[in-house]
């Protein structure tokens, strides 16, 4: 089995056409017309390029550094970037749980307070009411 540039044919193909479905119609056409077509070693390497000439035009001219590493073949790269930025949301994660987590204990300790003041509220109401009726 070949492979170029840690791909093989298959993932080379399936990368082309999930990056060919990102593109708007016209662009679709014109990448037709720049010469894309998705079979074949050579027309599949040479797809991939014209499909990066997209690539700033899909992403609004923002290029993750996922992206930019993918773009210039460097798979590990490309991978230690995900798992770095998977490392940094689920710290951002971590911090965000353990914030929602105080301000629930926070409305709970005011609730409770809140329950207690009423329920002392309610029984001072009630002595009252049973004093009012037996005089």
């Amino acid at each position: 089995m070949k492979i170029v540039q840690g791909l093989n044919y298959q993932q080379w193909q399936k990368r082309n056409k999930d990056k060919f479905k990102t593109l708007t119609v016209s662009q679709q056409k014109e990448a037709r017309t720049k010469g894309f077509f998705n079979r074949g070693w050579e027309q599949v390497k040479q797809s991939w390029d014209i499909l990066m000439s997209f690539v700033n035009i899909v992403n609004n001219n923002l290029i993750t550094m996922f992206e930019h590493k993918l773009n210039k073949g460097d798979l590990i790269g490309a991978i230690n970037q995900s798992l770095y930025e998977t490392e940094y949301i689920a710290e951002v994660v971590e911090q965000k749980v353990d914030k929602i987590d105080r301000l629930l204990q926070k409305a709970t300790d005011m609730f409770n307070k809140t329950k207690k003041r009423f329920a002392t509220y309610e029984t001072a109401m009630e002595y009252r009411y049973n004093d009012q009726t037996t005089t």
